[in-house]
C-alpha cells in the first residue's frame, strides 16, 4: 500500500493523531514567534535610552527647506552624534544632499535659503561664466581647474544665475578661481 494513502487511513481511523500534531505545530510557531519578540525587546533593551533626533523622511537636495521633509524619530543614545539636531530651525534649507532615515547634524543645515546659506564655512563663492556647460547643479562637488592646473580641488555648485554657476571655493583659493574665471580659463570638473 502506498505510504501516503496508509498515513491518512490511520489519521481517518484515528482523528486525535491529527489534531495532536496540528497542536505540537501551532504551540511550535507560537513558542518560535514569543522567543523572536523577545530577542528585538532585548537587542533594544541593550541599545539602553532612546533621545528624540530630527531625521530626514524623504531625500533631501541642497537648497531644499527642511521642515516639510522631516520628522522626529526616537535614536538610541550610543548612535547619535554630539551635534544631531533635535529641532528644525525656522527657514532652515539643506546644506548638503541627505538620504531619507539620516539623522540630520549642524553641517547638513544652512539657516538661510539661497546661494549665502550654502556656502560653507571658510568659504567664499565666485561667479563663474563656463564656455562649456559642465551641468553642475546646487550641490555637486567640482574641482576648479585653469589653464591645466587644479585652483580649488574642494568646490562645491551653490547656485546657478542665468549666464553663470556661483561656486563656493576655500577663501584662500578664490582670488586664482576668480581670475581664471574672469580671463574664461576656468572650467568645472563634476566629482564623484
Amino acid at each position: 500500500m502506498n505510504p501516503v494513502a496508509r498515513v491518512r487511513h490511520v489519521l481517518a481511523r484515528r482523528p486525535w493523531l491529527y489534531w495532536s500534531a496540528v497542536l505540537v505545530l501551532a504551540a511550535s510557531a507560537g513558542w518560535a514567534v514569543t522567543a523572536a519578540a523577545a530577542g528585538v525587546d532585548d537587542a533594544r533593551q541593550a541599545w539602553g535610552s532612546t533621545r528624540d533626533v530630527l531625521v530626514a523622511t524623504a531625500d533631501i537636495a541642497p537648497g531644499d527647506e527642511l521642515a516639510p521633509r522631516t520628522a522626529m524619530r526616537p535614536r538610541p543614545l550610543p548612535v547619535i552624534a554630539e551635534a544631531t539636531l533635535s529641532s528644525v530651525p525656522a527657514g532652515a534649507v539643506a546644506r548638503q544632499h541627505v538620504v531619507t532615515g539620516e539623522a540630520l547634524v549642524a553641517v547638513d543645515v544652512a539657516p538661510t535659503s539661497g546661494p549665502q546659506g550654502l556656502i560653507p564655512a571658510g568659504s567664499v563663492a565666485v561667479a563663474v561664466a563656463e564656455a562649456v556647460p559642465s551641468g553642475a547643479a546646487v550641490g555637486d562637488r567640482v574641482v576648479a581647474a585653469g589653464a591645466g592646473v587644479v585652483l580649488a580641488d574642494e568646490a562645491v555648485v551653490v547656485g546657478l544665475i542665468t549666464d553663470a554657476v556661483l561656486v563656493a571655493v576655500p577663501a584662500d583659493q578664490a582670488p586664482l578661481v576668480a581670475q581664471a574665471a574672469g580671463s574664461g580659463e576656468l572650467a568645472l570638473l563634476l566629482v564623484p
